[in-house]
């Protein structure tokens, strides 16, 4: 859904010491995306969802050192934003 080196595009780094981290908040982002929506995404992954991975993984990477609960919020807001359109209301957990 989402590289390591679009990750580090996108956040603007130029070191490998930490994409090892990165992998990880990728596979948590695409996981609460998939259970936000309630469905696995194929490849490619529509955009938005992409972005909103993107976000995630952005917000937890920038903020690891300073959980403020209003920064998250309105992360949390926007990635939920991105994904509602793709969000299957009939399934439940």
């Amino acid at each position: 859904m989402v590289t390591v080196d679009e990750v580090k595009t996108h956040l603007r780094i130029q070191h490998d010491e930490e994409d090892g981290y990165l992998e990880s908040l990728i596979r948590q982002a695409q996981a609460t995306a998939e259970d936000y929506c309630r469905v696995q995404f194929s490849e490619p992954a529509p955009e938005p969802v992409r972005l909103a991975v993107l976000l995630f993984v952005s917000h937890y990477y920038e903020n690891r050192d300073n959980p403020d609960r209003a920064i998250y919020a309105t992360m949390r807001i926007a990635f939920e934003n991105l994904l509602y359109p793709y969000r299957d209301p009939v399934k439940m957990f």
